[in-house]
């Protein structure tokens, strides 16, 4: 408008609305900026578990909710977008409430942190799915849907309460296929969702070097019988006992071959491979 060459005439009252619509457009803008960090905040500090680990934060958030809420009405009483943006003390409030809830976010962020690194898997977590992970310390049946976000194709946990205290414990370890693996120990869930999920790491560790130590012994037994060894052990034992055995098999065979010139050992080995039909 002011580089039109008749806005010379209207100067004075071009440059008033220019700087009324530039103090309505920054009023806006931080009301939006400040709505969007409450309305995730909010999703956050609705959690009672979240209150009880933030409780600092949980007051600034509270008094932040009640003064944003009160600014609202006032500017739905109003119904002016000119008397609303120049509402005495308006804009320097809506300053101070954002700075209180980007300080929230700072201490938000820090609790976060502190939780990656208990357990390091947390960092391939977005901030919100490891809030709702958090959240649902008492009701572990709940985090079914983020183990497989930790665990690469642990699917679902065996979850059961024990004992008198009804305690919830982990006894086994499930694949999207269906394949069930016993823990080598069940692991207590009455804990911080964060350590936990580290002894699910730990256990699940030992348990599988267990099982593939059981796979290649047995497999040393069934030489002949795979369709039964596979059956009695985990896929991905099965899988990696398998390559260990062919790997020292066929390096075996060449040791011969090498240091005598003797390829009987390689037609043996090769007699020994079963080539599956297409």
């Amino acid at each position: 408008m002011k580089n039109s060459k008749y806005a010379k005439a209207f100067e004075s009252d071009v440059n008033r609305w220019e700087k009324i619509l530039s103090v309505i457009l920054e009023t806006v803008e931080m009301l939006l900026l400040i709505q969007k960090l409450w309305l995730y905040l909010e999703n956050i500090f609705y959690g009672e578990e979240i209150k009880k680990q933030l409780p600092k934060e949980t007051i600034y958030y509270e008094d932040v909710s009640n003064k944003w809420k009160i600014v609202l009405l006032q500017l739905f009483k109003i119904k002016n977008v000119y008397r609303a943006c120049y509402s005495q003390g308006l804009y320097e409030m809506l300053i101070k409430m954002k700075q209180r809830l980007e300080n929230i976010m700072n201490s938000l962020d820090m609790f976060l942190e502190i939780k990656r690194q208990v357990f390091p898997r947390f960092y391939f977590i977005s901030n919100t799915d490891l809030l709702e992970m958090l959240g649902m310390s008492k009701n572990p049946l709940d985090m079914q849907y983020y183990i497989r976000k930790c665990f690469s194709n642990i699917h679902t946990l065996t979850m059961t309460k024990v004992g008198l205290s009804q305690k919830w414990e982990a006894t086994h370890m499930n694949s999207s296929d269906g394949e069930s693996v016993m823990l080598n120990s069940s692991i207590n869930l009455d804990t911080a969702v964060e350590f936990w999920l580290l002894e699910v790491e730990r256990v699940m560790k030992i348990t599988m070097k267990e099982e593939l130590k059981k796979c290649k012994s047995s497999l040393r037994k069934h030489t002949n019988k795979k369709d039964k060894w596979i059956k009695e052990h985990p896929g991905q034992c099965c899988n990696l006992a398998s390559q260990i055995q062919w790997t020292a098999d066929v390096t075996r065979a060449l040791i011969p071959t090498k240091e005598h010139a003797d390829k009987k050992s390689l037609k043996v080995m090769k007699k020994k491979q079963v080539i599956l039909p297409l």
